[in-house]
C-alpha cells in the first residue's frame, strides 16, 4: 500500500473527520490523499476493507491484483513465444520474435453509500471503522466478481466469459444433456500442459453439484470430495457463473494468473452528514476504480453448450 497512509496520524485524523469530530484538516490535505470522492483508507483500514473483499471475490486469490495511480494507461503484454535450450560453450542462444500487445486500462468506478445511525458514529466504542470495511469490502468484491466474469467492457472490466476478449472455447458440447465425463477431460486437456499445471477450475453451485454425482466409467466420482478437486486442480465456485443451459458457459479451466485485476488509486470514504441529518443518520459514500482483463487468452478454455 501507499506509504503516505502508514502513519497513525493519518489514521486517527481520518477517523476522527469521518466521525465528524476535531480533526487537522492539514494533516490530511497536505499527504495528498484527498480526491473528489473523500480521502484514502489509512493502510490499517485498507487491509480490514480488502480482508473482507478477498472473501466474496474469488479473483482475489487466483487472478493478479495491480496497483496503479494513472488514471488511464496502456499496459504492454508480451506473448510467449521461442523456446529455451541448452547452449554449449560459445553456442547461439535461441531468440523469439518481439510480438508486444498493448492493452488500454481503464478506471471503472464501483461505489456505494452505507448508512449508520448518527448516534453510534459518535459513540467512541461503536466500530465504526469495522462496520464499514465489512459492509464495503462484501458487497464491492460481489461486484467485482461478477465483473470479473461477465464484465462487458463498458463501465465494467472485460470478463473471462466476454465474447471477443475473454477464454477460448475448448470445447462445445452439442446441449446440455452432452457434458459429461469425456467432455470434461476434453476440456481439461484442451488446455496447454504449461497453465494446466497452476489451473483451477470455477462454475457454479448448480454445476459443481452436478459434477459431484459424475462417475466414470467404472463408477467411481471425479470429484474428489476430501479436497473438493477435480483431476487434482481445485474448484471454486460463483453465484455469477452461467447455469448449465443453451448457449452458456457453465465450466471455466485455466490458470487465471493471467486475468488481470487492475486497481487505481485506493479504497475513498466520504462522510455524507447532511444530506441524512433529518433521519438521525451519516452517509458514508465508498468509491474504488477498477480495470481487468484476461491479458493471456489461451491461458483459460471454456466449455460452451451450442
Amino acid at each position: 500500500m501507499k506509504p503516505i497512509f502508514t502513519t497513525p496520524r493519518y489514521n486517527t485524523e481520518f477517523w476522527c473527520y469521518q466521525r465528524g469530530h476535531v480533526y487537522h484538516a492539514e494533516e490530511l490535505n497536505n499527504i495528498r490523499a484527498e480526491t473528489s470522492d473523500g480521502f484514502y483508507l489509512p493502510n490499517e483500514s485498507d487491509s480490514a476493507f480488502r480482508a473482507e473483499q478477498e472473501k466474496m471475490n474469488i479473483f482475489r486469490k487466483i487472478a493478479t491484483v495491480m496497483l496503479t495511480e494513472t488514471v488511464e494507461k496502456k499496459i504492454m503484454i508480451v506473448p510467449p513465444a521461442g523456446v529455451a535450450a541448452f547452449v554449449g560453450e560459445n553456442g547461439t542462444i535461441p531468440e523469439s520474435g518481439l510480438d508486444v500487445v498493448s492493452h488500454q486500462v481503464k478506471s471503472h468506478k464501483i461505489a456505494k453509500i452505507s448508512k449508520v445511525a448518527t448516534e453510534l458514529v459518535n459513540d467512541k466504542a461503536f466500530d465504526l471503522e469495522g462496520s464499514l470495511a465489512g459492509d464495503f469490502g462484501r458487497t464491492f468484491g460481489m461486484v467485482e466478481e461478477n465483473g470479473c466474469i461477465n464484465g462487458n467492457g463498458i463501465d465494467h472490466p472485460f470478463g473471462i466469459l466476454h465474447p471477443t476478449e475473454g477464454a477460448e472455447a475448448g470445447i462445445t458440447v452439442s446441449g446440455t444433456l452432452a457434458m459429461g465425463f469425456d467432455e470434461l477431460v476434453k476440456l481439461f486437456f484442451s488446455l496447454k500442459a504449461e497453465y494446466r499445471r497452476t489451473a483451477s477450475w470455477v462454475m457454479s453451485d448448480e454445476t459443481a453439484l452436478f459434477l459431484r454425482t459424475l462417475k466414470d466409467a467404472y463408477g467411481n466420482h471425479i470429484w474428489r470430495h476430501t479436497d473438493d478437486t477435480l483431476w487434482g486442480r481445485p474448484v471454486y465456485t460463483s453465484p455469477y457463473m452461467p447455469e448449465i443451459a443453451s448457449g452458456a458457459k457453465p465450466v471455466m479451466f485455466g490458470d487465471f494468473r493471467f486475468y488481470w485485476l487492475i486497481e487505481r488509486g485506493g479504497i475513498a470514504l466520504k462522510p455524507l452528514r447532511e444530506k441524512y441529518a433529518a433521519f438521525g443518520v451519516t452517509g458514508f459514500m465508498g468509491t474504488q476504480f477498477i480495470d481487468g482483463r484476461l491479458v493471456r487468452r489461451e491461458a483459460v478454455k471454456v466449455l460452451e453448450i451450442a
